[in-house]
């Protein structure tokens, strides 16, 4: 079972790290760079069975405020998905679609940050 955990914590730290990586070429790339290595570290460094918890709180507040952040642009979206494809080029007449975007992508974060740690935490559990 340690394995599996192991595999899975380096599939989800490779996921983080290459959503960071696509950035790059992100209008504010420090930002979301940031934000997924902070993001990433978390599964990686489980990896070496290393759980930081004031790294962990610093990424699942973040999450929330992002999340918080580009809400409004999501839903925005929602309303008008019909009509507009979520893979098109930026467009300013339109930002919601890349704030629905960046929603998308804090939620898969989110996710994979949350499901490291819930790992972890039943490793702990069921090692004692």
């Amino acid at each position: 079972m340690t394995y599996l955990f192991k595999v899975l914590y380096f599939m989800f730290g490779v996921t983080l790290f290459g959503f960071a990586g696509l950035q790059l070429n992100d209008p504010d790339p420090i930002i979301w760079i940031g934000f997924y290595v902070l993001c990433a570290l978390i599964p990686s460094l489980l990896l070496f069975n290393i759980f930081n918890r004031p790294l962990f709180l610093m990424a699942i507040v973040w999450c929330c405020v992002e999340l918080f952040i580009s809400a409004p642009g999501a839903y925005k979206y929602y309303l008008h998905m019909t009509e507009e494809p979520l893979m098109q080029s930026m467009n300013p007449q339109k930002p919601y679609i890349e704030e629905c975007r960046e929603f998308l992508g804090v939620l898969i974060a989110l996710g994979l940050v949350l499901v490291s740690a819930l790992l972890a935490r039943k490793k702990l559990f069921s090692a004692t």
